[in-house]
This record gives structure tokens, sequence and C-alpha cells, in this order.
């Protein structure tokens, strides 16, 4: 097929006057200047931002030691980064997650909330989406919910606003063992994420997750997990999610719009946003479908389509041939590829709209990562894409 071009899954190879009467003894000089210094110290305090974690108190029949609380719990009122951490222990009883996160909100007005859990033996795991659902399993007071639903009148789940995948590949690079999950479990730690997801709605800005820890006690591959153990990868894990950050607003990726449920003011703010949304999920959908007539569809007529190879090279075509290559290479394949987008941000500018996607390409054992850059334009009254610059950013066996 010549040029790596022509085939999609092989160019994917391609993170702001009073005076004071001053009493002369060394003693009340000293007091006095304790006393000017110290609303001082508070007003700094109070200007810091706060990153809130939360972990979960003992549960179960034992009460064992629970890794989400030993792991952060000396990690309250510490500086971080630019960050005062506070950590909450939160209680096993259902219903209780919703009201606890509320009251921390309004004590504290975080930026981000990182929430933990308990989770299996072997790996970390991310949390990736949140039913709206509850298992008939007993709380530490020993009772079932009282409904099955976390929030009655809620969305039946939420996928999770949080960049998963790219903050677990910064972390498998730290050689950590950890995965990106959509069973949180239907306890405590599924409706706290639902929690979390549910209170973002209001507040679009607050950065949330939530992620599973092995048990005290078990193994990660050769490491034994004790409360230091969980410690160093929370402050891990906070350091990835802060490198992804930068990362996006540098590239001037500001608009977070990877949740399931997206928040209402920015639908609100840019009504067309749904469409967009539709036109990118169909581009990914159809091609992974092998529905070649629906994912020609997605481009307009005179479109243009060009890759950026990891050495530097442009390759560029139009719709037709593009459109031809992909079905060729489905065709052919060994293995059936899956392409997914990871993260996806959107922004408009006059008549045009823009899509950053980060996206992850299953090939039987092989798995690739990468960028789509859309440019979108309305043509006959719908939404299409003018513009596609894709470049792949690593492979992973």
């Amino acid at each position: 097929m010549g040029s790596p071009f022509f085939c999609r899954a092989n160019r994917r190879a391609l993170t702001r006057h009073a005076g004071l009467l001053l009493i002369a003894t060394s003693l009340s000089v000293g007091l006095m200047a304790f006393l000017l210094r110290k609303p001082m110290i508070a007003t700094a305090v109070e200007e810091t931002p706060v990153i809130l974690l939360t972990g979960f108190e003992p549960f179960g029949e034992q009460r064992s030691p629970n890794p989400s609380w030993e792991g952060i719990r000396n990690l309250h009122n510490t500086e971080w980064n630019g960050f005062r951490i506070v950590a909450h222990q939160m209680p096993v009883v259902w219903g209780e997650p919703l009201k606890e996160l509320q009251k921390q909100i309004e004590l504290v007005r975080p930026v981000a909330i990182f929430s933990f859990g308990q989770g299996r033996s072997g790996s970390m795991a991310i949390e990736s989406l949140a039913k709206n659902d509850r298992a008939p399993i007993p709380d530490n007071k020993g009772q079932l919910p009282e409904q099955t639903k976390i929030a009655p009148d809620g969305p039946d789940k939420f996928q999770s606003s949080f960049p998963c995948e790219l903050v677990a590949e910064k972390l498998r690079e730290k050689g950590y063992t950890i995965q990106v999950s959509t069973t949180a479990g239907q306890y405590l730690c599924e409706e706290t994420l639902y929690s979390l997801e549910l209170l973002r709605k209001e507040r679009p800005e607050l950065t949330v997750a939530f992620c599973h820890v092995p048990p005290l006690g078990s193994s990660v591959g050769e490491t034994r997990v004790d409360g230091g153990y969980v410690q160093k990868f929370v402050l891990d894990y906070l350091t990835a999610w802060q490198s992804e950050t930068q990362t996006r607003k540098a590239a001037g990726i500001i608009t977070p719009t990877s949740g399931g449920v997206q928040n209402a003011s920015a639908e609100a703010k840019n009504p067309e946003l749904p469409a967009i949304r539709k036109l990118v999920d169909g581009y990914f959908k159809s091609w992974s479908d092998q529905r070649m007539k629906d994912y020609g569809d997605c481009f307009a007529e005179g479109s243009v389509i060009q890759e950026v190879t990891r050495t530097g090279e442009i390759f560029t075509q139009t719709k037709g041939p593009f459109v031809a290559a992909q079905a060729s290479y489905h065709k052919s394949a060994v293995h059936k590829a899956i392409e997914v987008p990871v993260s996806t941000d959107f922004s408009f500018e006059a008549e045009l709209a823009r899509a950053v996607v980060y996206w992850k390409l299953t090939a039987g054992p092989r798995v690739q990562f990468g960028y789509d850059h859309f440019t979108l334009i309305k043509q006959n009254g719908e939404w299409k894409i003018a513009n596609l610059v894709f470049y792949g950013t690593k492979d992973r066996e």
C-alpha cells in the first residue's frame, strides 16, 4: 500500500493611619510581632488552592485498616507543588458519600477531589464509569441500601470526566501496575464516584476522580502493599494528573468535555456542541465497525487529511483515496482494529469548530495511542470534517 499513510492502523505507529501603642518590654514587642504576623499566615493558607483526598474507614467483619485511608492520612495539611492537601476519611455508610463531599466542598473549597477505595490485589484501578446502582450489601451499620438507585432522578451512569487512560499511561511509565476499570463495584466506592460526577455537573471547573488501591499486606508484582507504598502512589498519581493538565494547557486545550454526561453550561454556551460530539463519536464508531460509507460521510467534500509521521514527514490525501485506503486495510487486516477516543476537547471560532481527540487503537495484541486534530465546518446544514491532522505518539505491545 506504499506510504504508511494509507493504513490508519499502521500509521498509528505512527499535561494565578492607626498607630499602635508600643509597650517598652521585649515580651510585649515579641507578642505584638506575633499578632501582626498571624493574619498574614492565615491569608496565605486561604489563598493556596486545595486538593481534597478522601479514603474510607475500615469496613467488613474484620475492620482491618483501609489502604485508601492509610495511604493519605499523613498527607493531611501538607503542601504539595503549590497546593494544600486536605485528607478526609469517609464513612462506609449508604447515602453518606454525597453528604460528606458536599460538606467538604463548602468547608475547604477544593479545586480537585481525588477519592480512593480498597480494591483487588495485584493492581491499581482508575475507575472510568459510575452506574446509578447499589448492590444489596450491608454497610458498616449493618444496613442494606434503602433504595437501589444512588440518585433516583439522576442519569443511569456517568463516564468519568477524568483523563483516566492518559494518567494511567504516565503511571505505567513509572512502573506501576494499573488499569482503567469500568466496574467500580456497586458499593460505596461506586457511590462516591457517582456523587463526585453529580456534584461536578454544577461545578464544571472541579477535577474529580476515583481510584482503587490494593489491600494492605497484598502484593503488586514483587512489592508488598503498605501505607507508605500507597502514599507514594497517591503522590505519583497527583504528579501524573498535574503533568497532564499542564500539557493540555500548553496545547491550548481548555474545554473539559470528556465526561459521559456533559455539563449544561457548556452546551448552553454553544448549542452546536451536541451535534459536534455526535459527528466525532460517529467517526470513530463507523471506522471501528467497518461501515466505510458512514465513515466517508463524516468528511466534507473537498476535505484534506494529513498524517504527520514520527520523522516529521507529512502525507496529504483527499477524502476519496483516504477512505478507500481505510477500507482496504480492514479487508486485509489479520486482527480486527478498534479505535476509541480516550479524551475529547472542543472549541469554537467564528464559523468553525475544532476537536482534539486522544485515541487508543487496539488490533490484536497491539495497542497504539495518538491524536486526531479536527477542523469542522457546516456543509449543507450538517457538521463535517474539513481537515484532519493525525499522528501516533506511542505503541504498547
